[in-house]
């Protein structure tokens, strides 16, 4: 749908906005700018998304690649893969508004437990169960990002953005890929992603400015309220889907 100047501008602040905090924290495009995307144009979802962030956790991924680990990211994503599949046969079994209850309900209770003291290291097993909640939440609930970042929500700023745009970078790679085979991502999608991708741009590249002040002991905190803000937001669809 061919979109006004002024739909295209307000677009490219809520993607601006969800690319500084993705650069920044390393997750936050899908939990802040896709709800209001969706509400402002809703074939912005899921192709359009997808693409912008597929290109901009490449930058991410790249500019802090020296946090990368490769192992880590592995163990991740194979996790994902049966979490997927196990989000779609459960979608065709339960109702979506009560899986979105459960799961923001699941990532709260996630936030309240890492308040508590102690060290939650991204361990194998921790990386396949956390690839699979995510894959879970990511196909359920459109917001996959909270089970990685409580995992590595004591790692250095760097080396959680490494790892969780390069995780985020193949999910929606392997999403968009699925999508163009199925006929659900052309020529109109690709142009509402070009549209709104000199903000995310901006976005990603501001957030570059950020990177010392999050790191300074901020970037913890920061990530346990967008956790917290992004269940309460699935928690609020699920209600809204049920209502």
């Amino acid at each position: 749908m061919p979109l006004s100047p002024v739909e295209i501008a307000i677009a490219s602040l809520l993607v601006a906005i969800g690319s500084l905090l993705q650069g920044a924290l390393g997750f936050g495009l899908a939990i802040f700018a896709a709800p209001l995307l969706f509400l402002l144009e809703p074939a912005f979802i899921p192709g359009p998304v997808l693409g912008v962030a597929m290109v901009i956790s490449a930058i991410i991924a790249w500019r802090n690649r020296a946090g990368l680990a490769l192992g880590e990211l592995a163990s991740a994503v194979i996790g994902r893969m049966p979490g997927m599949v196990a989000a779609f046969w459960l979608l065709a079994a339960a109702a979506q508004w009560l899986l979105s209850l459960l799961l923001g309900t699941a990532v709260l209770l996630g936030v309240v437990a890492s308040l508590l003291p102690g060290d939650i290291a991204p361990t194998r097993n921790r990386l396949l169960a956390a690839g699979f909640l995510s894959g879970f939440m990511g196909t359920a609930t459109s917001v996959g990002g909270p089970p990685m970042a409580l995992l590595y929500q004591h790692a250095r700023g760097p080396h959680i953005r490494a790892n969780l745009s390069s995780y985020f970078l193949i999910g929606s790679t392997v999403s968009l890929v699925g999508m163009v085979l199925l006929g659900h991502f052309g020529r109109a999608e690709l142009l509402m992603a070009l549209a709104v991708m000199p903000g995310a741009l901006v976005g990603v590249f501001l957030a570059g400015y950020l990177h010392r002040w999050v790191d300074a002991g901020r970037i913890r905190p920061l990530l346990l309220a967008l956790c917290a803000l992004s269940a309460l937001a699935v928690m609020a669809d699920g209600v809204w889907t049920w209502a």
